[in-house]
């Protein structure tokens, strides 16, 4: 097939992608929601199986397989159908696992991250399929179920599978990502001291956030007044912010640093919950850990830009007598966890804490010269009509779970990133210029007799 006519695939498929997405998007597979999650994953490998490919689920359901080809290469696609919970159903335009088409837009939790994505990586491997051309190589398209945590699902597939030579996922952002920071899950646990022998008001409980990887749009805190040693009455504080991805915190307003601002103005008697929340406005609301020692030396590693460390407060609790705060950190290529983990180590026992490693992920780096990335690089400049260049990934993807796999898409410089954020969508264009995209470099790829490791 010549490009023209992958590109005119993709768009005589359109209202088919916007159906099958529908579909996918309407199933609420929230990570932690194993019904749920299994039945977006059953949609899919149906979908592939109605496509003619082979589809199957493996390790008890928690990662499928959709194949196409044969060859002595694999191309890997790899994404995830869970999603993150939608942190406000109340604040959406409509209703998040109800996709709506409105303005030439795709509105509901996955459209952007990462069910979109998939859809159109189906019709890619669709168009290739349906070309009556042989393939020299295998593409395999993997998808996990619990990205949006832990990826127990990709370390056990990887742990017994054989994994594909080269590939992509399109979890991240174009042209194209040869570099992914790393990602670290921090906890801090601090005792609560109970001690309320003062009249006064005084803090007693506090929750933020619904998920490790997202900065809260919601905090409240419980406060009761004590007299004379007994509970005389409550109060609940509330505050808003804006819920964005935490891989750059930035682009939104973290309620746990708004919660600290109304608590110093808060008539109250300090104690734990207090103090913590001060804290982390001290030393993580400035986002790059200059506070804590960890601020970034350069921007530059090799002469390739990796940014810096970035720290996000996600989740603040109670439960009992126990204080957790959740730090997501995503650090730049080069940076040592071994130095991350001992400063923060310093800052929990300062406060009678304690540190808690839950995951590290290292930082990615793909060399700009093999040739799967410059097949990935000219298709994006056929399939896009864009200018190609290697860039940057802030946020974390499967890229980390396997060696040769780079981000790359969904989303297009200009398009708003609305990944794990209230009302969550993406252009019809923009998901359709997608499929263009992947469609011609898996012709690229899989059509070709030379190997492209």
């Amino acid at each position: 097939m010549k490009v023209e006519e992958m590109k005119r695939y993709i768009d005589d498929h359109a209202q088919n992608i916007i159906s099958d997405l529908k579909g996918f998007v309407d199933i609420p597979s929230v990570s932690s929601d194993k019904e749920n999650v299994d039945k977006a994953l059953d949609y899919v490998l149906q979908l592939a199986k109605n496509m003619g490919f082979e589809a199957k689920s493996v390790l008890n359901h928690q990662v499928g397989v959709i194949e196409i080809g044969e060859g002595e290469e694999t191309i890997g696609i790899l994404s995830h159908v869970d999603v993150v919970p939608p942190e406000n159903p109340q604040s959406w335009i409509s209703p998040p696992f109800e996709m709506t088409e409105r303005n030439g837009h795709l509105w509901g939790r996955g459209t952007m991250d990462d069910k979109g994505a998939i859809i159109v990586c189906l019709y890619a491997m669709k168009c290739l399929f349906e070309s009556g051309e042989p393939l020299k190589k295998k593409v395999q398209m993997i998808l996990g179920t619990q990205e949006e945590v832990e990826w127990s699902d990709m370390e056990a597939y990887v742990a017994n599978f054989p994994l594909p030579d080269y590939g992509f996922t399109p979890d991240g952002e174009f042209p194209l990502c040869n570099i992914e920071k790393g990602c670290m899950d921090v906890e801090l646990h601090f005792d609560l001291d109970e001690t309320r022998d003062r009249d006064g008001w005084y803090f007693t409980s506090i929750l933020a956030g619904q998920a490790t990887n997202a900065v809260p749009g919601n905090c409240s805190c419980q406060l009761v007044r004590y007299q004379n040693g007994a509970a005389a009455e409550s109060k609940t504080l509330t505050t808003t912010g804006k819920a964005v991805h935490s891989c750059q915190p930035e682009k939104g307003e973290n309620a746990i640093f708004n919660m600290a601002d109304l608590v110093a103005q808060t008539e109250h008697r300090e104690n734990q919950i207090s103090r913590i929340l001060m804290m982390l406005k001290e030393k993580f609301s400035s986002l790059y850990g200059e506070e804590v020692g960890l601020y970034s030396k350069s921007e530059m590693y090799n002469g390739e830009f990796v940014h810096r460390n970035v720290f996000a407060p996600t989740l603040v609790r109670t439960d009992k007598n126990h204080l957790l705060v959740h730090i997501n950190i995503r650090f730049a290529y080069g940076t040592a966890e071994t130095e991350i983990i001992t400063r923060l180590r310093e800052v929990a026992e300062a406060y009678g804490g304690k540190l808690q490693v839950s995951s590290s992920m290292p930082a990615v780096y793909v060399s700009k010269e093999r040739p799967f990335m410059k097949a990935f690089a000219q298709a994006y400049e056929e399939g896009s009509g864009r200018k190609h260049a290697f860039v940057l990934a802030y946020g974390g993807s499967y890229a980390k779970a396997m060696p040769g796999i780079v981000s790359w898409g969904p989303i297009f410089p200009g398009d708003e990133d609305t990944c794990h954020e209230d009302n969550e969508h993406i252009s019809i264009k923009s998901l359709l210029d997608n499929g263009k995209v992947f469609a011609i470099a898996l012709n690229k790829v899989a059509l070709s007799e030379q190997s492209f490791k």
